[in-house]
């Protein structure tokens, strides 16, 4: 019995990477904005064999903004492309075929590879004896272009620990691994067949992300100079933004963290030095920090805000101290400023708690008794109502 196999093996590797930006509707992002993606998209095309190779898409660029998800997806398309089976024996014969693919990748983010298997067989084909002229009559079968496979495989990160390693300027690299094998065969007798298959690859590599709400200071740059003890100049720069419908809140804070607006700049209000400008002088002559930031409003109430400054105004320093301290069980608090203030107090223990909540109204230096504690470390925050700075000190009581 004689068998004539031909074989091609078919190596054709392209990428057409495009890079697509599109808005979908997710969760609202921080600031009123709807989250955006970014997709790259890859095809590679195998012939039959073993083959073994990567893949790379972009990092995400932090300045950006926030990535939310993550979602890869691969779909994996089979085609025969020519199956052709001649029998050249003058008696019955029965032919059959099959295909057999195994694809999997691995990279980024997957705990364990994206994989898939099939086998598939057909057939059988009757073929009667050879009638003596090639490529066409009963003894011959021939068909092209079948897709035998079609399957999509998916997977989606949304754990902040899981997306870090997607932040960068360079490359992933996934690795792919495809085996691909298509055989014919014919009982009994002398025949010649001829497979080629094709093996495609699409990947979907996406980012779903929110925009940052922090401009960067080569966006949007904002200073802060101290005129005298008492007051800052604060000025900027109109930004660049696509969004021309907006304003700009100044805002101020005791801690750098509770931020509260004391004005509002319109776009128009820009002074002859081609700068906006916001003087600020704080209502207590107390010396402490304290942090600005511009607050880019839009009409739609989405926001951006610029980076922090911080400035330290004032020329009282702090104008209390706990007495005695250490201290048997007393919590007393010693006065030095001469301005009146209505203050809160909050004493906090070594685990976070709060013990102790109360109000107070000064005016001027004085000692007050507060209340006992038991032996321990504290914390006491005295905060004023009206500015919203606050001091704190350590206190310890021994028993």
């Amino acid at each position: 019995m004689k068998h004539v196999y031909k074989s091609y093996f078919l190596a054709l590797i392209f990428a057409a990477m495009g890079m697509i930006t599109a808005q979908k509707t997710l969760a609202q992002c921080a600031g009123g904005y709807t989250p955006g993606t970014t997709a790259y998209d890859t095809t590679i095309y195998f012939g039959t064999g073993v083959t073994s190779t990567p893949v790379q898409f972009p990092k995400f660029d932090p300045q950006n903004g926030t990535v939310n998800c993550v979602r890869l997806c691969i779909t994996i398309t089979g085609v025969i492309d020519t199956l052709a089976i001649e029998n050249f024996s003058f008696a019955n014969q029965t032919a059959n075929f099959s295909y057999i693919r195994t694809d999997q990748i691995s990279g980024p983010g997957l705990s364990t590879p994206l994989s898939n298997s099939i086998t598939a067989n057909y057939g059988p084909y009757s073929l009667a004896p050879n009638n003596m002229v090639l490529g066409s009559g009963p003894d011959f079968i021939g068909f092209g272009h079948d897709t035998v496979l079609n399957k999509q495989l998916c997977h989606v990160l949304t754990d902040t620990s899981d997306i870090s390693q997607f932040y960068g300027t360079d490359s992933l690299t996934y690795n792919y691994d495809i085996s691909v094998s298509a055989n014919a065969s014919v009982t009994g007798g002398s025949s010649s067949t001829l497979v080629l298959t094709s093996a495609f690859v699409n990947f979907h590599f996406e980012y779903c992300y929110c925009p940052p709400i922090i401009l960067p200071s080569y966006t949007f740059f904002l200073n802060a100079v101290k005129l005298h003890e008492k007051t800052a100049d604060l000025f900027w720069k109109q930004p660049n933004l696509q969004d021309p419908d907006y304003v700009f809140e100044v805002e101020v804070s005791p801690d750098g963290n509770r931020f509260y607006p004391i004005a509002t700049v319109k776009k128009e209000e820009m002074e002859n030095d081609g700068y906006y400008h916001y003087r600020y002088t704080p209502s207590s002559d107390q010396q402490t920090n304290y942090y600005f930031r511009i607050r880019i409003k839009y009409a739609s109430g989405a926001y951006r805000l610029s980076q922090t400054k911080t400035l330290q105004l004032g020329t009282l320093k702090s104008s209390f101290t706990i007495f005695p301290n250490p201290s048997n069980g007393i919590v007393g608090i010693k006065f030095d400023g001469s301005n009146p203030a209505n203050l809160k107090i909050q004493i906090v223990n070594i685990n976070g708690q709060t013990v102790y909540n109360g109000k107070l109204e000064v005016n001027g230096p004085s000692y007050r008794q507060i209340t006992t504690l038991n032996a321990g470390m504290y914390w006491l925050r005295l905060t004023d109502v009206t500015s919203q700075l606050s001091g704190v000190n350590q206190l310890l009581i021994i028993k």
